[in-house]
């Protein structure tokens, strides 16, 4: 797992020009951490970003990439998620609510070395994309 994971272990500065939007709208910049806890067993993931409107957000979490379903404490995203490292270019993390997927976010490092990030948001039997491209801070 730990090997997997390797490639996606960074701070990444969004394309904000290069993603595509569905849900929500484009924000003008943004970060996407991620690095694994002391124990190596969790993966914290913090996201924060600007919109276009100068308004500020940020989210964190922790989760563990073993493929099983463990409970989540921000139920407004989902009550449970898994996540799973498929190889060392993709990963994908999955949110429930009441057993039913509410988010699914594929990771993928791309042939260039940039983070594609593709959220499918799962709205009153609609899912809606969001497809975001990062590089990597130096």
């Amino acid at each position: 797992m730990a090997t997997d994971a390797y490639n996606f272990l960074a701070a990444w500065q969004l394309f904000p020009e290069k993603g595509t939007y569905q849900h929500g709208s484009r924000p003008k910049s943004g970060i996407y951490r991620i690095a694994f806890s002391n124990s190596q067993k969790e993966l914290l993931i913090s996201i924060n970003w600007v919109t276009l409107e100068d308004y500020a957000f940020s989210s964190e979490y922790t989760l563990i990439p073993d493929g099983e379903a463990h409970s989540f404490a921000d139920t407004e995203v989902g009550d449970t998620v898994s996540a799973a490292f498929y190889d060392s270019t993709h990963f994908q993390i999955i949110f429930y609510r009441a057993g039913s997927e509410s988010l699914r976010v594929d990771h993928e490092i791309t042939p260039q070395g940039y983070l594609k990030v593709t959220q499918q948001h799962a709205i009153e039997g609609e899912v809606k994309s969001n497809t975001e491209y990062y590089h990597k801070q130096l």
